[in-house]
């Protein structure tokens, strides 16, 4: 009998990873992750694949309301190509495969990978479905889509934490936080039709298009900490916030699409952060 394997990759959503496996990447560079051997290299990468396997594949088995409104999404459930319990199986199966490869790394690493494996299904699965509770949808999105996956390298590799470490942590999980907001507004007329209690939701569309907007601005105050301790490229990065200032604060102001994929005028912070990062990964290694 044949299986059909596409609804099952559908549901991994591959092509929404790049932001996470950028940051799991950046992880591994600054924990000087490419000077260990091969296998210990393809293990880290396989159990990044497991892990945003499974974050994005139980977030559609639990996200098949919302996703009936949504026109572009190619949610496997809710086109009925495969059922929720197989769905929801395959999801957890790879989570409970990422937990086994883990204990290679260590009990550390596992207790660890068992932190985010819980966050990460309780932010989509009832009864606590955290991304449907005001600001805990953010503080869980920040933590296990954002700081973690930065830190999971670095306890795979670095072994050691310092000050500087935690605030890249915290630049990456600020930096998240603001994803899972462009998200929320994207996603607003549709959450609020499936009677979600986002953040977004309970807060308005403009008070969050505000929120989102004073939160990319002091993004810089944020990554600047860091490269004052690190003592390298700090008038590089300088003029760097300046032009990414000047740009989001003055450029045409964006068209507001409800439902849309994405507000433009973001680009420039995802290009902004991407070279902040670069930066940092030269600095840190």
């Amino acid at each position: 009998m044949k299986i059909n394997l596409n609804p099952y990759f559908k549901l991994l959503r591959v092509k929404d990873w790049r932001a996470y496996f950028f940051m799991a990447t950046f992880g591994f560079i600054v924990s000087k992750g490419f000077l260990f051997p091969i296998k210990d290299i393809f293990l880290f990468y396989f159990l990044i694949f497991l892990f945003l396997s499974f974050g994005f594949s139980v977030n559609d088995c639990f996200d098949i309301k919302e996703d009936r409104y949504h026109q572009d999404k190619e949610n496997p459930l809710v086109k009925k190509e495969i059922s929720f319990k197989k769905g929801l199986s395959f999801s957890i199966s790879i989570g409970i495969l990422g937990l086994i490869f883990s204990t290679l790394f260590g009990l550390k690493v596992f207790l660890f990978s068992l932190a985010v494996v819980l966050i990460s299904f309780f932010y989509s699965a009832p009864p606590l479905r955290l991304k449907s509770k005001p600001l805990l949808d953010l503080i869980s999105h920040g933590l296990f889509a954002g700081a973690f996956i930065f830190i999971l390298p670095l306890m795979i590799f670095k072994k050691e934490l310092n000050l500087i470490y935690y605030l890249t942590a915290f630049s990456i999980f600020y930096f998240s936080i603001i994803l899972e907001l462009r998200n929320h507004l994207e996603d607003f007329e549709i959450d609020k039709r499936a009677n979600l209690k986002t953040t977004v939701c309970i807060l308005g569309y403009k008070n969050s298009e505000r929120l989102l907007r004073y939160l990319t601005i002091f993004y810089p105050l944020i990554l600047l900490s860091i490269f004052i301790l690190t003592q390298n490229f700090l008038l590089l990065f300088l003029n760097l916030s300046l032009i990414f200032l000047l740009l989001f604060l003055f450029s045409p102001p964006p068209k507001s699409l409800v439902g849309g994929r994405l507000i433009k005028n973001y680009q420039i912070l995802d290009f902004y952060t991407g070279i902040s990062f670069w930066l940092l990964s030269i600095a840190l290694i």
